[in-house]
């Protein structure tokens, strides 16, 4: 099963008991799902479609809790659905122009009769913005799988509906985008937190510990891939570094021989040829004794200048005492 799903079938278990928030949500439902048809001279035909069946259960459960309506539950599929099985919820025609008055979904002015979104006071606590959101997604949302992306939508049927559901979610301080795209106009939050935050006040606990799990997992990669990075980055520097001055250590050899130079520069020269790949810190405890970054720089600077002279010809002296 896919995360949206898995979100979904959460969602649907969630339990409204206060008919405040039944509005809410059925009103929410039908109009995301384009339930409602209208018959002329007042008469309607009312539906709840959706890929889940646990959600049309759940508003076959609710009707039947708050309102006494017994609706019918079947099973849809064929061509038209690409193979794809729907489940729809359809409701009397004697119970539906009473049900969508309680609701407030009919307004003369609207097309046909019917509003594009509920009145205000349909959503006006809090709770109830959190269950017009929750049906919202239950009908026409999808939420990606965290180990690929971080992306939430509700592709809502109309812009006025789009800007409920924003104006819910922006009530509880989660930001989110409008935007309009292939007919529809879709809310959209691409932030981890955000997403978060909105499955957390819909009532998907499970899935925000998925999703948290996963987000540190990815934290916990991330950092270790970049230090292994940064590390890296060093190793090449070091080596490249070392590199250079290995090449000035061969040359001396050839041009003069390493046992003229003093103790303290042959030891170094030794021990840079044969460990490349040492940090200053790792080449300095091999010496005797051990010596700091800044001393073992000096030494390998000094190395260099001498290979420089004899390049250029010079003389190199060391005064009396070479060791």
């Amino acid at each position: 099963m896919s995360f949206s799903t898995d979100v979904r079938g959460e969602l649907a278990r969630v339990k409204v008991e206060d008919i405040c928030c039944a509005k809410s949500e059925l009103a929410s439902a039908l109009l995301a799902s384009g339930g409602i048809a209208w018959r002329g001279a007042e008469r309607y035909a009312v539906s709840i479609t959706a890929t889940d069946a646990a959600t049309v259960r759940r508003y076959f459960s609710m009707l039947k809790k708050h309102w006494g309506i017994a609706g019918e539950i079947r099973v849809v599929s064929g061509d038209r659905l690409n193979g794809l099985t729907r489940y729809r919820l359809v409701i009397e025609e004697a119970d539906a122009g009473a049900l969508l008055k309680e609701l407030g979904l009919l307004e003369k002015p609207g097309p046909f009769g019917i509003r594009q979104v509920p009145p205000d006071d349909i959503t006006g606590y809090s709770c109830c913005k959190k269950s017009f959101v929750r049906a919202a997604f239950l009908m026409c949302g999808e939420v990606s799988n965290p180990e690929r992306s971080y992306h939430i939508e509700i592709a809502a049927p109309s812009e006025a509906f789009a800007q409920r559901v924003k104006e819910c979610l922006e009530y509880f301080k989660i930001a989110c985008s409008l935007t309009a795209r292939r007919g529809k106009y879709v809310v959209y939050i691409k932030r981890a937190e955000g997403i978060s935050e909105m499955l957390s006040l819909l009532g998907a606990g499970a899935a925000v510990l998925t999703l948290e799990n996963i987000r540190i997992q990815k934290q916990v990669s991330g950092h270790v891939n970049r230090q292994m990075n940064f590390d890296q980055s060093n190793i090449n520097r070091t080596v490249e570094a070392a590199g250079t001055v290995i090449e000035d250590i061969k040359y001396i050899d050839a041009e003069l021989g390493l046992d003229k130079l003093p103790k303290s520069l042959r030891e170094m020269a030794f021990a840079r040829a044969n460990n490349p790949e040492h940090s200053l810190s790792a080449l300095g405890e091999l010496m005797e004794p051990p010596l700091g970054k800044s001393g073992v720089n000096a030494r390998l600077r000094r190395l260099t200048e001498i290979a420089d002279k004899l390049r250029g010809g010079e003389e190199v002296r060391f005064g009396r005492h070479k060791d």
